[in-house]
């Protein structure tokens, strides 16, 4: 992958976690519509979903280390943040809840924490019919489908003959339906990295695609919604939930894997400046970070300090401020994968013991 295609992914990446900070700050609890409208958020998840499809693509194709080492790399990936965000969830939402219980009442999940805690710590918390939060942090549910996507591209890669059917199987079983709906927009992730290595296309068709695909994810994301079947599926709410309005966002995410398709075969005639390239790289690189604190942030700073809710100058110091305490957070956090790896490596390998033991 070209400097050029590793700057841009991180650029969306950068651009999809805070656009879901700055839907989250646009909340009345929060301000009085100041920034991005609420429909986005779902919309820039799903330029998430496309992305982790190509760089999963990219990673297994690259940087092939067996099956056991992808268990090992995602799961530490998705741990050395995940853990940490339910812990501070919970230290956040349970202060705010002793001194501002009428505030957070309206933004907790209502009951069976532990439960609820335990689901998502797990990745179950959206299988079949359940859509569960742990307490405030919503985010969390998109999570869920996101280690399910890589455990099916894990069988699908390193299962072979009927033990890939037999697995793919048992991981379907396990999701139902609601996970798996939104599958190929993860999907449209993988196929654009494959064809950009595959298929090699003319710098100028390469710019058209780009352009094209650009105007209509611009278009699609702020001038043209629609929902095909919303008399019979109400977005978040059962039987599909956060899946309900599955034919726009397979539709969204096609044109944006076009779009990474595309970028992949441009003439890299502009010179980005280095001072840039790095700014937006340490900026993606707290952006898994981001998504999974910021909410809670939002909500102990709305409960605990008086601001006009109308005053840009007043509101953007507070946003900082959380971006600033994620940076803190993420380096923290996120420097403890090398100790989750091995943590990971010997539950594995104890997994494996057993099992020929009893085999």
């Amino acid at each position: 992958m070209n400097k050029a295609t590793s700057a841009y992914l991180d650029f969306l990446r950068v651009i999809a976690a805070f656009g879901v900070v700055l839907v989250h700050a646009n909340l009345s609890w929060f301000s009085n519509g100041l920034f991005l409208p609420e429909q986005l958020g779902h919309k820039l998840v799903m330029i998430f979903f496309v992305l982790s499809g190509y760089l999963i693509a990219f990673t297994v194709h690259e940087k092939n280390k067996g099956a056991k080492r992808y268990l090992v790399d995602r799961l530490s990936r998705l741990y050395s943040v995940v853990l940490p965000a339910l812990v501070f969830t919970y230290v956040l939402d349970s202060i705010g809840k002793y001194f501002h219980p009428g505030f957070y009442i309206i933004q907790l999940a209502p009951d069976h924490q532990i439960i609820r805690f335990f689901l998502n710590a797990t990745f179950l918390s959206q299988i079949w019919g359940l859509s569960t939060k742990p307490s405030s942090n919503g985010p969390f549910w998109s999570i869920s489908y996101e280690f399910w996507y890589y455990m099916l591209f894990w069988a699908y890669c390193y299962l072979k003959g009927k033990k890939r059917y037999i697995g793919l199987i048992i991981i379907c079983l396990i999701t139902g339906i609601k996970i798996l709906i939104l599958f190929p927009v993860w999907v449209f992730g993988v196929i654009a990295y494959r064809l950009s290595v595959k298929f090699r296309v003319a710098p100028k068709f390469g710019l058209m695609l780009f352009v094209i695909s650009l105007v209509l994810i611009v278009v699609l994301t702020f001038l043209w919604d629609f929902s095909v079947f919303s008399k019979v599926f109400v977005f978040g709410r059962p039987p599909l939930f956060f899946s309900s309005r599955f034919v726009f966002d397979w539709i969204y995410g096609f044109v944006i894997a076009i779009n990474l398709f595309a970028v992949s075969h441009l003439r890299q005639k502009v010179v980005i400046p280095a001072l840039v390239i790095n700014s937006i790289k340490n900026l993606s690189a707290m952006t898994f970070s981001l998504y999974l604190y910021h909410l809670p942030l939002l909500i102990f700073i709305a409960a605990f300090i008086d601001f006009n809710k109308s005053s840009y100058i007043q509101i953007i110091p507070l946003l900082v401020a959380v971006i600033l305490i994620v940076n803190i957070l993420s380096k923290i956090t996120e420097n403890q994968r090398d100790k989750i790896k091995l943590l990971i490596n010997r539950f594995l390998d104890s997994v494996r013991i057993r099992t020929k033991n009893l085999v």
